[in-house]
């Protein structure tokens, strides 16, 4: 079996989109060469679409642009035939999605942790560098003021009196 990002939907949708498209063309005799330059999409890939070939296209969003730029180098309103081409359904032929999904939602989760720890980080050296008084520093010149207050201020000397 053959591992496509088409779901059965979007491969029946693809057949009709390019044969519409194929047959548009014809009727306008248009060669696909005229086409791939004026759009600049891979010939590859246009007539890939036009036959339906999904396994031969990328992903479907951007199958969805090429139906666009298809249509409207034929004339055609793309924009409205590009929204016939859905581009989100969800796979639902394989069982694993769901696993995938709640596997790949978790991993968010512990990534908080790092951030939350590095923030924390970043906060505790920010408030150190710009208040760079620690307790130790703050005794000291607490020390260092009273003395230099007991030096400065000379204790008064009391009078003495005087016999004569």
């Amino acid at each position: 079996m053959t591992v496509t990002s088409f779901n059965e939907a979007q491969q029946e949708q693809l057949k009709e989109i390019g044969a519409y498209l194929r047959q548009i063309r014809e009727d306008k005799s248009v060669r696909i060469e005229q086409i791939t330059a004026q759009t600049l999409i891979r010939q590859a890939f246009l007539e890939a679409l036009e036959e339906g070939r999904y396994e031969d296209l990328p992903e479907p969003i951007f199958v969805q642009g090429f139906i666009r730029r298809y249509g409207d180098a034929l004339g055609l309103d793309g924009v409205a035939l590009a929204k016939n081409f859905a581009i989100n359904f969800f796979l639902l032929d394989s069982g694993n999605d769901g696993k995938k999904a709640q596997k790949n939602s978790s991993i968010h989760i512990p990534l908080a942790v790092p951030y939350a720890v590095l923030l924390t980080v970043a906060s505790f050296i920010l408030f150190f560098r710009l208040n760079p008084k620690t307790p130790a520093d703050s005794v000291a010149q607490e020390q260092k003021s009273k003395a230099s207050t007991q030096t400065t201020v000379s204790p008064p000397v009391a009078a003495s009196p005087t016999l004569s």
